[in-house]
C-alpha cells in the first residue's frame, strides 16, 4: 500500500442489473439526508430501491433485526442477480448535472477507491467533528453487510485545471450508467485502460484531500479496518480501501448556506433581541422578502462579515467588523482561520453577546435549520420566531481550515449535489468473511 502520497486504485464494481431498467428508481440519496416522508416515497419507488440496504435512521428504528435483514437482503439481491458484480477492476468519471439558482450546473469528478489513510498522515484531513451514534450505526451494518454502498466525498485543489481536463476527456466516450434523483441528473463512464488512471495517480501524487462529505462513514471504515484479521494481512483487501468521489474545489464544489431557525418563548424577547443587535453592531433595515438572489446581492454589497436577522416583518442587515468593543475578545480567541468563518463568528461571539444583555443561554432556544432562504422568510415571519441568514461558506476556506488543522463549527458545510447510494457499490468481505464475523457482532 503507498505511503508516500494518494493512490487511485480500480475496483470490481457492483451495480444494479441493467435489465431492471431505469436507474432513478433505484438510487437513492445518503442515507443521513432522507428524512421519514422521503424514505416513503423511495420504498414506493421500486421493490429493489437501495434505500432497503442503506437504512436511513427513519426505517424500523426500533427492530433490533434491521441490520441482519438489510445484509440478508445484499446477499438476496446478489444471488438473484439484482446487483452484479463486475470482473475487470475500473474507475469512474461522474457527473452530476442539476440546476441551482435559476443556472444550469455540472461537476465532474473522478469515482475511484483510495487507500485508507489515517487523518494524522496529512492526506486526508476533516473539516467537521463526527458524533459517536451515526458511526455506531454505521459500523452495525457494515459488520453484517460487508458492502460499500455509496462514496465519501474528497476535494483536492487543481490550480491548473488539469485534473478537469483529464477527467473531461473521459466523457467523450459511451455513458455507462445514466439516473436522475432528486433534479439531478447522475451520469457514469467506465475506464478500464490502465494509461488513465496512471495519469490519474500522476496528479495526486502530490495531492491531499479535504472529506467534503462522508465523514461519519470514513471513520467507521478505519474502525472496521482494525476489526478485519485478513485486512492486517493482506494490503490488498478491500477492507484496506475506501470508495471516493474525488473533485476540484475550483471548478466542481458546491456549498449551500445553513439557515438558523430560532424559537422563543415570545414576541418580546424577539425584540429584546433585535435590539441587542441594533445596540452592539452595525445594523441597517432592509426591504428583504424572501428572494435568494436578492439576498445574496445584499450580502455581496456589506463590508465585514453579514447577517440578516429577519423577525416578523422586520429584515436587519448585520455586519460584523471584529473590531466592535463587545465582541472583539471573543474573536481574538478564535484560530485565524476561524475567524473568517461565518458560523464561527455568529456562535462564538456574536450570539452570546446578545443573548447575555437579554438574559438568554442557548439551552433555553430551540434552533432548526434551512438551505432554504425562502423557507426562513416564512418562519420568521411567525410569532416568536427568528430567521438568521447566512452566506455559504467558500470551498476554499474549507481546504484552508482543514489544512491547518481546524474542524468548522456544526451545520457550516451542505454540499450539493450529495453522492447517491446504490449508483457504484463494492464488495468489501466474502459471504464467507460475513458469515464468520457476524454471528457475535449485531446489536
Amino acid at each position: 500500500m503507498q505511503k508516500s502520497g494518494l493512490l487511485s486504485v480500480p475496483f470490481r464494481p457492483i451495480v444494479y442489473n441493467p435489465d431492471l431498467g431505469d436507474l432513478s428508481q433505484l438510487i437513492a440519496p445518503p442515507y443521513d439526508v432522507i428524512d421519514s416522508e422521503q424514505c416513503e416515497r423511495l420504498l414506493a419507488k421500486h421493490p429493489y430501491n437501495v434505500v432497503r440496504l442503506i437504512l436511513p435512521p427513519s426505517l424500523n428504528p426500533d427492530d433490533p433485526s434491521r441490520y441482519s435483514k438489510a445484509a440478508r437482503l445484499w446477499e438476496q439481491w446478489l444471488d438473484e442477480k439484482v446487483l452484479v458484480e463486475l470482473e475487470e477492476p475500473s474507475v469512474f468519471v461522474y457527473a452530476q448535472r442539476f440546476a441551482l439558482g435559476g443556472e444550469r450546473k455540472e461537476h465532474l469528478s473522478l469515482l475511484t477507491t483510495i487507500p485508507l489513510l489515517d487523518y494524522d498522515s496529512g492526506l486526508i484531513r476533516p473539516h467537521e467533528h463526527t458524533m459517536p451514534k451515526p458511526k455506531s450505526d454505521r459500523l452495525t451494518l457494515l459488520r453484517l453487510m460487508g458492502a460499500e454502498l455509496g462514496q465519501v466525498h474528497g476535494l483536492l485543489s487543481d490550480d491548473t485545471g488539469e485534473w478537469h481536463e483529464l477527467l473531461r476527456s473521459a466523457t467523450s466516450a459511451t455513458v455507462w450508467l445514466r439516473g436522475e434523483l432528486d433534479g439531478v441528473e447522475h451520469i457514469v463512464w467506465r475506464i478500464t485502460d490502465p494509461a488513465f488512471n496512471e495519469e490519474v495517480n500522476r496528479l495526486l501524487a502530490r495531492q491531499w484531500l479535504v472529506i467534503a462529505d462522508g465523514h461519519h462513514r470514513y471513520e467507521t471504515a478505519l474502525t472496521f479496518r482494525e476489526e478485519v484479521p485478513e485486512a492486517k494481512r493482506d494490503p490488498n483487501h478491500p477492507a484496506n480501501f475506501i470508495g471516493i468521489v474525488i473533485a476540484d474545489f475550483q471548478r466542481n464544489a458546491t456549498v449551500l448556506p445553513t439557515h438558523r431557525l430560532v424559537r422563543f418563548s415570545s414576541f418580546e424577547d424577539v425584540e429584546r433581541v433585535l435590539q441587542e443587535v441594533r445596540r452592539h453592531f452595525r445594523s441597517t433595515a432592509v426591504n428583504w422578502g424572501g428572494d435568494e438572489k436578492m439576498l445574496s446581492q445584499i450580502f455581496q454589497n456589506s463590508n465585514g462579515i453579514p447577517f440578516l436577522f429577519a423577525a416578523q416583518g422586520q429584515a436587519l442587515l448585520v455586519t460584523v467588523t471584529g473590531f466592535e468593543g463587545s465582541v472583539s475578545q471573543y474573536i481574538q480567541q478564535l484560530p485565524s482561520p476561524l475567524r473568517k468563518v461565518d458560523t464561527a463568528i455568529l456562535h462564538q461571539a456574536v450570539l452570546p453577546v446578545v443573548f447575555a444583555a437579554v438574559g438568554l443561554k442557548p439551552s433555553d432556544l430551540t434552533i432548526d435549520y434551512t438551505h432554504d432562504a425562502e423557507f426562513a422568510f416564512q418562519f420568521a415571519q411567525q410569532e416568536g420566531n427568528m430567521a438568521i441568514l447566512l452566506r455559504p461558506i467558500s470551498p476554499q476556506l474549507v481546504r484552508e481550515v482543514a489544512e491547518q488543522g481546524y474542524r468548522l463549527p456544526p451545520k457550516t458545510t451542505y454540499f450539493v449535489p450529495k453522492v447517491p447510494s446504490g449508483l457504484v457499490m463494492r464488495k468489501i468481505l466474502s459471504p464467507q468473511e460475513t458469515l464468520l464475523r457476524g454471528a457475535d457482532k449485531e446489536g
